[in-house]
């Protein structure tokens, strides 16, 4: 009578080739989530920028003829723009006549939520420039 010496080897490569499957997709499905989250951050923090950039200083503009942004108006604008999105460390800086927004959000995961990983942070930052149309 021959004895069995395998009991279950193929068994348990077969669950551990599965985990590893699992993780791939994972990184695969996930990751693609959150390169859209990014892209999305930055498409609304391009949004707010323009936004904010639009908050021209029109007595400036009425005297002078400038094109000047308004500080304080376009970081409220922008401010407000990525607060309603629902991001996190938003930040705004005006410099001249360009506005930079940048903030931080989370995009949840789909299978790598199985192993522990429940979320990716993704950022996002982008700058626009208030132009007078000439």
């Amino acid at each position: 009578m021959r004895r069995n010496t395998q009991q279950g080897s193929a068994t348990v490569f077969l669950l551990g080739f599965a985990t590893v499957l699992m993780v791939g997709a994972g990184l695969v499905i996930d990751g693609g989530l959150a390169l859209n989250g990014r892209q999305r951050i930055a498409d609304d923090a391009e949004q707010a920028s323009r936004y904010g950039a639009n908050a021209i200083d029109e007595p400036a503009l009425r005297s002078r003829g400038e094109v000047v942004v308004d500080p304080d108006a376009a970081i409220a604008r922008a401010t407000e723009f990525m607060a309603e999105k629902g991001y996190r460390n938003i930040s705004v800086s005006v410099d001249g006549d360009e506005v930079t927004t940048s903030a931080e959000g989370t995009v949840d995961t789909a299978l790598l939520s199985l192993v522990g990983i429940k979320s990716f942070t993704v950022r996002g930052e982008a700058t626009a420039e208030a132009v007078d149309g000439r």
